[in-house]
């Protein structure tokens, strides 16, 4: 038999109280003299007997009185097992997107959270562990307002990271618990067999949705772009069997620009494009309706109003850039080799190498970083070019070489209508064009570089090659009018002008919470400012790092709510960012827990919660003798009364 409060019966000791009170008694029987001393003494004989008797039963009534009262209190029971049990409880609850998904009994978070309330009144302390937070020592009724106030959580930690926080507090609490681990236990959270120990027990339940279907708005992206409009395409996951008309909306400000639908057969993704004005600023929201997961069916994206670019000229004879490069679109600035500040380079967006005859070695890296960076570079070379100091500038930039001068005249006659520099200048394709002539030209050999404009021979005379982050164009011939009529040819505006649009790389769309997510606002703060990251129901400093010109934000748990934030600076809104949830828990696909976990003694695998606590209630099942006791106690006092008044 065990004892569920043992330090009571430490209360035993005190039935010698009564004991002494019997054997130390100062009452006496009074001698009274009478003349008849014989009868006397018979009557006193009997009298001491019955008496002496009276008292020992009392005094073995009272003591098997008072051990049963203190038995009672230290609640005796014996268990099932005679393994030493488990004694404190600890809850892994799932509270990520995915238990939106509706079971028998409604959402799989808010029946799991109903049966842990009801079938934890006995269990304290418990130690609660969902994807967010830890609760250490609940009391019952701690328990059941920390579940009542749990909501959805954007990141799902990965099981072992919950598994290796829920081991160190078991260690820190040095005795044996009993693990829950409540999840639906989605493929992506672990990939690898997950260890559990040998003394603890864990009961494991995977909770799954009446139906493994899903339709999630995946991305966005910009997928076409030019002066008049911008074509956003927009990617539709179909998580489950086939569906047809599937509407898909867009909105500007909560107003409607667009909609569309899309079918799509089992486990399909579709595509669905959407023409924008690229007039400016578009807060854009895509939406659909789905009745399972709902977290991923709306998108937020933001497309700011383009700022200035910035466009660098180094060489001579640039009147002509400054009439492409006006200034409501450009801050255009001119500059010959000897008057070029390096340290302005890495803040353009286009670099134009005009006619240059000899590229400074010193320039090579300063060029090769800009390009890295993003930037559009754009290489004229002069009639006489010193070709060394030209093919180590290529070599630095990894594109390739220029092979020597071909001094004849030849004709630009064929124009790559597709080039995406091209796309959206002309209605059509033009037959009848008055094309310009070269008289001396460069061959080259370039890797990876796509053709937009090529001579009657076939070879490129300007061409695009994208490195890392970066364009570079190349034009196979110089255009100053001693050697081309290039300046007086329509081509000129449509593709000096898509040289600087093109360069500006738009911003993100949106940011997708839990990543790792860096960007860059340009604004000089002193040394006590920071910038904030703000929606409607958050407010928070975020990592940042501070240059000369501009603050580097890094963001990844922070915010926990999709939508639109503000980066503010006292108060003052300087840029709009949008943040979506993360997609992968879109995709309903599952583990297989037993495989994951083992076939160990100690592990318990249940399909819904209050079975797990029915199994935890067999395993730990005691036969409690505190009533029995107490009965026997109410007994003892009765036959203690009965003695008292009849004997």
């Amino acid at each position: 038999m065990q004892f569920k409060h043992p330090e009571l019966l430490y209360a035993l000791f005190l039935l010698i109280i009564p004991i002494l009170i019997h054997l130390f008694q100062l009452r006496r029987f009074q001698k009274v003299a009478f003349t008849n001393v014989k009868f006397l003494k018979e009557v006193e004989l009997q009298t001491r007997k019955s008496s002496q008797l009276k008292k020992f039963l009392i005094l073995f009534t009272r003591l098997l009185l008072f051990t049963a009262i203190i038995l009672a209190f230290a609640q005796p029971f014996i268990a099932a097992s005679k393994t030493n049990n488990p004694t404190h409880t600890s809850i892994y609850l799932d509270n990520s997107f995915s238990m939106q998904a509706k079971g028998s009994e409604g959402q799989l978070l808010k029946r799991a959270v109903q049966d842990i309330i009801e079938n934890t009144q006995q269990l304290e302390p418990v130690n609660l562990y969902t994807n967010n937070n830890v609760y250490e020592n609940l009391s019952a009724k701690e328990l059941k307002n920390t579940l009542l106030e749990i909501e959805y959580y954007p990141i799902k930690t990965d099981l072992s990271a919950i598994l290796f926080k829920i081991k160190n507090n078991i260690k820190k609490s040095k005795a044996l618990h009993n693990v829950f681990l409540i999840s639906d236990f989605q493929h992506y959270t672990t990939e690898n067999k997950l260890e559990t120990d040998s003394l603890n027990s864990y009961y494991i339940t995977q909770i799954s949705p009446q139906e493994v279907s899903n339709l999630s708005v995946d991305s966005v992206y910009i997928s076409n772009q030019n002066n008049e409009s911008i074509q956003l395409t927009t990617l539709v996951k179909n998580y489950g069997s086939s569906k047809e008309n599937i509407s898909v909306s867009l909105y500007n400000n909560d107003l409607l620009a667009g909609k569309s639908t899309v079918n799509l057969t089992e486990d399909e993704t579709g595509k669905i494009n959407f023409n924008i004005p690229n007039s400016g600023k578009f807060k854009g929201k895509l939406q659909l309706e789905d009745e399972n997961l709902t977290f991923d069916n709306d998108l937020y994206f933001n497309i700011d109003r383009p700022e200035k670019i910035n466009v660098t000229a180094i060489g001579s004879a640039t009147n002509f850039l400054s009439k492409i490069y006006t200034n409501d679109e450009f801050n255009f600035t001119s500059t010959t080799l000897n008057n070029l500040d390096y340290n302005t380079l890495n803040q353009q967006n286009l670099i134009l190498l005009n006619e240059l005859e000899n590229i400074p070695t010193a320039l090579n890296p300063t060029l090769k970083t800009f390009v890295n960076n993003g930037g559009s570079l754009v290489i004229i070379p002069s009639l006489n070019i010193n070709l060394n100091s030209y093919n180590t500038a290529l070599a630095n930039l990894k594109i390739g070489k220029v092979l020597g001068q071909v001094n004849s005249e030849i004709s630009v006659t064929t124009i790559n209508f597709a080039h995406p520099l091209l796309k959206g200048v002309f209605e059509k394709q033009i037959k009848n064009f008055q094309y310009p002539n070269i008289k001396s030209h460069y061959r080259s050999n370039f890797t990876r570089a796509s053709s937009i404009v090529d001579f009657e021979d076939g070879n490129s005379f300007i061409s695009q090659t994208v490195t890392n982050k970066g364009k570079i164009y190349w034009l196979a011939a110089p255009i100053s009018s001693q050697n081309s009529n290039f300046k007086n040819s329509p081509l000129i505006v449509p593709i000096f002008y898509n040289f600087g649009l093109y360069s500006h790389n738009s911003s993100q769309l949106y940011y997708t919470i839990g990543n790792l997510n860096t960007f860059e606002i340009p604004i000089q703060l002193s040394k006590d400012e920071v910038l904030h990251v703000a929606n409607e129901k958050e407010d928070y400093i975020p990592l940042q790092q501070f240059n000369s010109d501009k603050v580097t934000i890094t963001t990844e748990t922070n915010p926990t709510q999709s939508g639109f934030a503000n980066i503010t600076h006292n108060n003052t809104t300087i840029k709009q960012i949008a943040y979506n949830y993360n997609r992968q828990e879109g995709n309903l696909n599952y583990i297989n827990v037993e495989d994951t976990f083992g076939d160990a003694a100690n592990i318990n695998y249940t399909s819904n919660v209050k079975e797990a606590f029915v199994n935890l209630s067999e395993a730990t099942k005691v036969t409690s003798y505190w009533q029995w006791f107490l009965i026997a106690a109410i007994l003892f006092l009765i036959i203690e009364i009965v003695l008292l008044k009849f004997l």
